[in-house]
């Protein structure tokens, strides 16, 4: 089948009445929950919202695709490529990426020369703090692992430092979340709303080390981004 007559197939199958409710129940569901998930001022439930839209448009997806009368689809494999080929990179690759980033940026382990860092993390999440040579000040978690730069050491103070400790800390305890996060937004072309998980990581940072730690080292580290 071509491209013009598979625009055909769907502009003829889905005008079908025994397909069009399906499809476009999925679809008001999605429009709903995404127009609630803007009106929702708590990160989690406007998050959470905002997945539950993502799932009605894959599921409106899978609607179209299996309830079509066609016998041969190019549309369809493509995105059975495309979901099967992300789904290799995000759980078979990004998941153990911190493995490669150990080798590739030559870090160490941060207990070595700041003993409390890994003691500090380890109350709050299973993972190896590490530190690697860099005049950025930058912090990043990975899979098990958490990267603090030299510059990140030279710029914060030590309750600064505990509070972007706590920040990539929470990163790892929700990492097994994360991917399927990032394959649902990719599945159904959207976003995976990174602004309310870094916010959620910014609120338990300031729990465990305190709010004004937190301003403090959230402001020092957006005068060098800037």
């Amino acid at each position: 089948m071509n491209i013009l007559s598979e625009i055909d197939c769907y502009g003829l199958c889905l005008t079908l009445p025994d397909l069009a409710p399906f499809v476009g129940l999925f679809v008001v569901i999605s429009i709903t929950l995404l127009a609630a998930s803007l009106m929702i001022r708590k990160p989690r439930q406007r998050l959470f919202t905002f997945v539950s839209a993502q799932v009605a448009v894959l599921l409106a997806i899978a609607s179209a695709f299996y309830l079509m009368r066609c016998g041969y689809m190019l549309s369809f494999y493509l995105y059975a490529a495309y979901v099967m080929i992300s789904t290799v990179i995000i759980f078979g690759v990004l998941r153990f990426y911190d493995r490669i980033l150990v080798r590739r940026l030559d870090a160490r382990p941060a207990g070595n020369i700041m003993e409390w860092t890994q003691e500090f993390v380890d109350r709050l999440a299973s993972a190896t703090v590490y530190y690697y040579d860099s005049a950025i000040p930058r912090a990043f978690a990975s899979g098990r692992s958490i990267f603090i730069s030299f510059g990140l050491l030279e710029t914060l103070g030590d309750d600064e430092l505990k509070a972007v400790l706590a920040h990539e800390a929470w990163h790892v305890r929700n990492n097994s979340r994360t991917p399927y996060l990032k394959q649902l937004a990719l599945m159904t072309f959207s976003s995976s709303k990174g602004s309310e998980i870094e916010y959620m990581a910014d609120c338990f940072a300031a729990e465990i080390a305190g709010s004004e730690a937190l301003k403090s080292a959230r402001s020092k580290l957006d005068k060098v981004f800037i």
